[in-house]
């Protein structure tokens, strides 16, 4: 006979993370595939913002609906996709599919004016871009989050920073927080030179931008190159890399296999993957 199960083993679930509605109150395009939403919401008082390369979910779902599925079931605990929750509306609203969301930086956030910046990519394809690329005032979602963000050593002497159009938002709040006595170097890589705009940072930030083309199959390979090819600094640094999900692989394994770098001097994210529509957004590319 098997030995009953202790409940005080089994680990928690992990809180969800608070849900603002919202209401895109600003469009402003910045480079032909790069627009910034300013989403506004009395509830973004509440944002928990806590510091560059954060990330939120998007969800792409009116506010009233997402708030009706989220009805809780007897006893307080939230009724779970696709379960029946007790009473007319609160089961109808369970048993609607579960909305499209994907995973964002937030660029700025002003909680006096309750306004929360993201910028979107527009690749062509994809609810995310799709949605972005006919974003208009008006329009209402919901946002969740924040999730874990980028945190600052302050004693590092130096910082690279390794991206693609993906990251800018992430490469773009890190230098915005970097220590005026901390070197920076970033390698951003984009389609063309069109795709190119100002950084700002309070650090010494010198900024390679890396035009790979058209052909999306090559997405990474001028950042590896860019890595392999750097000469780091003497000193304590810190390297972060965000990229398609193979190529912050193979960079992540020449960091520490080549370069001999620690783990713990090292943040990585595979944001994308090639031939994936929704990658997971807890790929930290540990398994190298």
């Amino acid at each position: 006979m098997s030995s009953p199960v202790d409940p005080t083993s089994v680990p928690p679930a992990k809180p969800r993370k608070p849900r603002y509605p919202a209401t895109v109150k600003h469009v402003q395009t910045l480079t032909p595939r790069m627009v910034r939403v300013t989403f506004t919401s009395p509830e973004l008082a509440n944002f928990g913002w806590n510091g560059p390369a954060a990330h939120i979910k998007v969800i792409f779902a009116d506010p009233a609906v997402t708030a009706a599925a989220s009805t809780a079931a007897p006893g307080g605990a939230p009724a779970a996709h696709g379960t029946p929750a007790s009473g007319g509306a609160s089961t109808q609203a369970a048993a609607e599919p579960r909305p499209t969301m994907r995973t964002y930086t937030p660029r700025r956030f002003d909680r006096d004016a309750c306004e929360l910046d993201v910028d979107f990519v527009l690749h062509g394809e994809g609810p995310a871009s799709t949605w972005a690329s006919q974003a208009t005032v008006g329009q209402r979602l919901v946002i969740s989050g924040p999730g874990r963000n980028y945190v600052v050593d302050p004693t590092a002497e130096w910082f690279v920073l390794v991206g693609d159009d993906s990251a800018i938002p992430a490469i773009a709040t890190i230098l915005e927080h970097l220590p005026p006595t901390a070197r920076a170097t970033a390698f951003v890589e984009v389609v063309d030179a069109s795709d190119e705009h100002p950084f700002y940072s309070g650090s010494n930030a010198t900024i390679h931008w890396l035009r790979r083309g058209e052909d999306v199959t090559k997405a990474g390979a001028l950042l590896e190159a860019a890595v392999r090819s750097f000469t780091f600094p003497p000193g304590a640094g810190r390297v972060y890399v965000a990229c398609e999900a193979d190529g912050v692989r193979r960079i992540r394994r020449h960091l520490l296999s080549e370069r001999g770098m620690t783990r713990d001097h090292i943040v990585t994210r595979g944001y994308w993957k090639l031939g994936e529509t929704d990658h997971p957004d807890g790929d930290y590319a540990q398994d190298v």
